[in-house]
């Protein structure tokens, strides 16, 4: 699965590190140290976004640890890929077609203050 390159760039704002994997018929993008919102412990983390359908979300952000901060969620997508533990709040987007920087954003915010 190819992605924009402009959104790839847009990114490498929040994490330094952007790279492709493709494990399971999945296509995942890991964003390595992603900076987190204010007040979240760690305050950044690697993460691996699938920006499609997977276990019923029309998109799914995992992380490396279980973050602490904001709203938090219920903590119920554990999956391995890349020879790494992931872990995923139940958070449904419920919006299409957004670009991968706004389905960032849109996970993220259950742990903004």
């Amino acid at each position: 699965m190819n992605f924009p390159e402009d959104q790839i760039e847009e990114l490498k704002k929040v994490s330094p590190s952007v790279g492709i994997a493709t494990e399971g018929g999945y296509t995942y993008i890991l964003l390595e140290k992603l900076k987190l919102p204010d007040g979240c412990t760690p305050a950044e983390v690697d993460a691996l976004l699938c920006p499609i359908l997977h276990t019923g979300y029309l998109s799914r952000l995992f992380f490396a640890e279980k973050i602490n901060g904001g709203q938090g969620g219920n903590w119920n997508g554990n999956i391995r890929v890349l020879d790494r533990n992931w872990h995923a709040i139940s958070w449904q987007t419920n919006t299409p077609n957004l670009s991968l920087i706004e389905q960032v954003m849109i996970h993220l915010k259950p742990f903004n203050k």
